[in-house]
């Protein structure tokens, strides 16, 4: 094959998206000169990289991407709301598995939302009960002593006066909502600037139509694939206006509550009684909110939809509220007699406690349905596809940890001598605070058995060659623990959360229960027992939530403060900020929106620009991701001329596993494969337009985020701790005179500047060289589970081939 002619008959173009972290980063943007002959990271030997003179010319172009996850030093306050990002992948954690799962679709994502929005009131809830709560209500009555006179808080709260005052308190929620809406506004410069792919008219329009081909061929949904998914996000429609009415109308129910129990005692009022049932219709509004009523039937129909007029209806029943507690004259020394605890407080604490237990309920019934439909596909998605209500106990029960630390530090601050029974606390407050204890104790136990249990189960066994050094079996023993790890370790995390989900929820209730129990009739001596031992758990949860937020505060100061910190949280950030806002709007704004788009964008001008152009996707660890996310959204009759090399790639064992209703493997499949094709490979005379020219994705047997993307002819997986081109060591992990120390494990890094990349790029880049139409199959076929090297071509190279035109 004449490479020469075949060169000026086609342009190729290879398109390089690093990974996540700096290493890889520099890695493409600066590729090697040499490659390690022998030895370790601690020392060894180097050699020169030698040119190969076969392969086609080649421009190299990289997209450098990842500095969007690591962002400034204000980035690290995210870290105190993590619980609004956690439950906006909760939304996209939908399984979505069969056909004609409309109806528990809608069941899982309202459970989601509504979760969303007890968060909302959580956040406003606990401010609110620090300001109105203790320092007014509470520590505001001239008659009580329990909280220090010297307080200026204190003494300003009884000398304006209770209805006043709590006026004025409600002040302080309302700014925390506005200043966190402020906040989430999704308007981030880094993220926005891209040009949009598809116009807002045309994506509706577009929109349209694959939902009516999906219901017309009954086949599954696959959002991904609509073009313009992620400039036009419809789930955020409405969510940031209807989250704000959530924040006013939590503070018009707190300041409302306790006039209006107070004149019902009396004469009763008619303004009070019009206010609550206005509060509570918009409240329904509020819950009831979503985007099945985002539709053209509804879309002058359902009030939500009229924004400004929701938000400015909501608004003034706050204010009105507001001024019904302050305007009347009444005896709030009496209404302080009958309820030591602002009336209506703890019963709203309640309330959202019993609405996520409600969320996460129906959230695992809409899962139940779904998986069940579809056992087989249910197998292949973490946890049976119950992940989605796991990470939302996890994340609710991290909100209430951030209450109930807010609510105690509050509660010492005002009292004189600490006493954390000085003013009262509510009911699911106190039972958070003292789960924590149990929780990490308890936790912590059954987490060190499990580790001892996993290690008693690999230690090592007799050796198979008596003369084998101790060493030899030591590091033996360490590749087949990274083997095992590789290839379960994230169903051991996702078990732990189950594990630790289950534990909140037993405990939560158990000691719900106790509480109801210590006001119950039962006998003296079990009252006391009872009280007694939820006090003691609840002074020590308090001291470890002051701890934990100690340890949250320190953490952030470091992020802020070291770039290195700020690099490894932007590992973290990729994962968590992945997706768009759907659930809450506090949740950071998704950096696909601007990745995708702007990848999309290159590769439809290199591909637009010149016909005789052909691209090669080089994607690594997340760029693997971004680089699918693309190609779906890529034109179909562009896809012929694209090959795609993926290594590390975290898209099967993350993303289709734990998104499996968006991530979809038919979506996967369909970039290789006709939709027809059977196991025989379909019919060679089908129609191919939308396929790529090919798609390799390789992955090694010790890469925890990484592993096969479960699409047909697509993976490899390669050995790893071996020598990758010497025939001699490359067949075992021993060592030899040529390497005499033993290969290191690689993992998840060092794809790029393993030799063995060499043969499968070069592969790729003759078959997009070809002028054939792509082959039924792709050019380089996976091997066994566990391959064994064959000896390599003589040239060599440490990652891809630099650019022959020039650096980059």
């Amino acid at each position: 094959m004449d490479n020469g002619s075949q060169a000026r008959e086609t342009r190729l173009v290879e398109l390089v998206v690093p990974g996540i972290g700096p290493v890889d980063r520099a890695e493409a943007l600066e590729p090697p000169v040499v490659h390690r002959i022998s030895g370790d990271e601690a020392a060894g030997w180097y050699g020169a990289v030698t040119e190969d003179d076969a392969e086609p010319l080649v421009e190299r172009q990289v997209y450098d991407w990842n500095r969007l996850t690591i962002g400034g030093a204000g980035r690290a306050m995210w870290l105190l709301l993590l619980p609004f990002l956690l439950i906006n992948l909760v939304t996209w954690m939908q399984p979505r598995l069969p056909r004609h799962s409309r109806v528990s679709g809608w069941l899982y994502d309202f459970g989601a939302r509504l979760l969303g929005l007890s968060l909302t009131v959580m956040l406003v809830g606990v401010f609110g009960q620090a300001a109105m709560d203790q320092v007014v209500w509470q520590c505001g009555a001239p008659a009580r002593t329990a909280c220090g006179a010297e307080n200026p808080l204190v003494e300003a709260a009884r000398d304006v006066g209770t209805g006043l005052g709590l006026t004025l308190a409600a002040v302080v929620p309302l700014l925390v909502g506005a200043v966190m809406a402020f906040s989430a506004r999704d308007a981030k410069k880094e993220y926005r600037p891209v040009l949009k792919t598809v116009e807002g008219e045309e994506y509706r329009r577009l929109d349209g139509e694959d939902k009516e081909q999906a219901r017309e061929a009954g086949k599954v949904r696959r959002p991904l694939e609509v073009r313009g998914f992620w400039e036009y996000n419809w789930r955020a429609e409405g969510l940031t206006s209807q989250h704000r009415c959530a924040g006013l109308l939590t503070v018009a129910m707190l300041v409302i509550v306790p006039g209006l129990q107070y004149d019902l005692r009396r004469d009763g009022t008619v303004v009070g009684l019009v206010l609550f049932v206005l509060i509570l219709v918009l409240a329904a509004l509020m819950v009831a909110d979503g985007p099945w009523f985002r539709s053209v039937a509804w879309a002058t129909r359902w009030p939500p939809n009229h924004r400004r007029t929701t938000l400015g209806v909501c608004l003034g029943v706050t204010v009105s509220a507001m001024l019904y507690c302050a305007l009347p004259e009444r005896d709030w020394l009496a209404a302080r007699g009958s309820s030591r605890m602002l009336p209506g407080m703890g019963e709203e604490a309640n309330d959202v406690v019993i609405a996520q237990g409600v969320g996460v309920l129906l959230m695992v019934v809409a899962c139940l349905v779904m998986c069940l439909r579809d056992r087989d596909r249910a197998e292949r998605t973490s946890l049976y596809g119950l992940l989605g209500p796991v990470v939302a106990v996890v994340s609710c029960f991290i909100g209430w940890l951030y209450t109930a630390a807010f609510s105690l530090w509050a509660q010492g601050w005002l009292t004189p001598d600490g006493d954390p029974y000085a003013t009262e606390l509510p009911r699911a407050v106190r039972v958070i605070a003292a789960a924590f204890p149990l929780v990490v104790v308890l936790g912590g136990l059954a987490a060190v058995a499990n580790a001892v249990w996993k290690l008693w189960r690999r230690r090592p066994a007799a050796p198979a060659h008596p003369a084998e050094e101790k060493e030899d079996r030591k590091h033996r023993s360490e590749i087949n623990w990274a083997r095992k790890l590789g290839e379960d370790g994230l169903n051991w995390y996702d078990q732990g959360l189950a594990a630790l989900a289950s534990l909140i929820v037993a405990l939560v209730l158990t000691l719900y229960l106790a509480n109801w129990v210590g006001d119950g009739s039962l006998t003296t001596s079990v009252r006391r027992t009872t009280s007694d031992t939820v006090k003691q758990l609840t002074t020590l949860g308090a001291l470890a939530l002051i701890a934990l937020v100690a340890v949250a505060v320190l953490a952030v100061r470091a992020v802020a403060l070291r770039p290195e910190m700020r690099r490894n949280t932007g590992i973290a950030w990729a994962f968590g900020v992945f997706w768009p806002r759907a659930a809450h709007p506090f949740a950071p704004a998704a950096w696909t929106v601007r990745t995708v788009p702007e990848l999309v964008h290159r590769i439809e001008h290199l591909l637009d620009s010149d016909s005789r152009t052909r691209i090669l996707l080089h994607a690594q660890s997340m760029g693997s991701v971004i680089a699918v996310a693309a190609l779906w959204q890529i034109p179909p009759e562009l896809r012929p001329r694209i090959g795609l090399l993926t290594t590390g790639s975290p898209i099967g064992a993350v993303f289709a596993r734990h998104y499996p209703g968006y991530v979809t493997a038919e979506s996967l499949d369909a970039l290789v494969h006709n939709e027809d094709d059977g196991e025989d490979g379909g019919n060679p005379d089908a129609d191919r337009t939308r396929l790529l020219r090919t798609w390799v994705s390789i992955h090694r047997e010790t890469d925890l985020l990484a592993g096969p993307t479960g699409v047909r002819g697509v993976d490899q997986e390669w050995k790893d701790g071996v020598a990758p081109m010497d025939p001699d060591t490359g067949r075992s992990h021993a060592r030899t005179r040529a390497q005499p120390v033993f290969w290191p494990l690689e993992r998840h890094n060092g794809y790029r500047r393993d030799p063995r990349i060499a043969a499968v790029r070069r592969a790729i880049l003759d078959t997009l060289a070809e002028p054939a139409p792509p082959p039924s199959s792709p050019p380089v076929t996976p091997g066994p589970r566990r391959p064994t090297p064959s000896p390599a071509p003589a040239p060599t190279r440490r990652g891809p081939t630099p650019d022959r035109t020039g650096p980059v």
